[in-house]
């Protein structure tokens, strides 16, 4: 009887993939760690950011804009990042190198987690890629 509860409890608080796409957006995801490489932040101190919205992730990459699609699921944590696009501008060259060493790896993500305040993109045995939950209101006033 046991096990049997605990299968059910387990089946019934398992987020559907729909469930996991809305609590991807509503939230700026900022980067704060991508194995021991040091992340760093815009001209203007702008942090690598993304935003999730209708299948969709946009963001700033430190140098760049950066837009593409993302399906969460079908399964419980696997991801799908479609090549995306970027604004080419020319910003100091360690910046633009990290931007592009960044956006390999998120597009190859097949796997995420979601840890409280956390968001790990994850691709096979690469370090994953960490963001931070930051609320869209506190940066829409501005």
């Amino acid at each position: 009887m046991i096990a049997i509860t605990v299968m059910l409890i387990s089946c019934a608080s398992a987020p559907s993939s729909e469930d996991r796409r809305r609590l991807a957006e509503g939230t700026r995801w900022e980067l704060v760690r991508w194995g021991d490489r040091t992340v760093p932040h815009g001209d203007n101190g702008e942090p690598v950011i993304l935003e999730f919205k209708d299948g969709r992730a946009s963001g700033h990459t430190g140098c760049n804009r950066y837009h593409t699609r993302v399906t969460f699921g079908p399964g419980e944590r696997q991801v799908t990042v479609s090549p995306g696009m970027t604004t080419r501008l020319a910003c100091e060259p360690r910046r633009m190198e990290f931007e592009a060493s960044f956006i390999r790896p998120f597009e190859a993500s097949t796997g995420y987690r979601v840890e409280g305040e956390r968001l790990l993109f994850e691709s096979g045995g690469a370090p994953p890629l960490e963001f931070y939950r930051r609320p869209l209101e506190r940066y829409r006033e501005r």
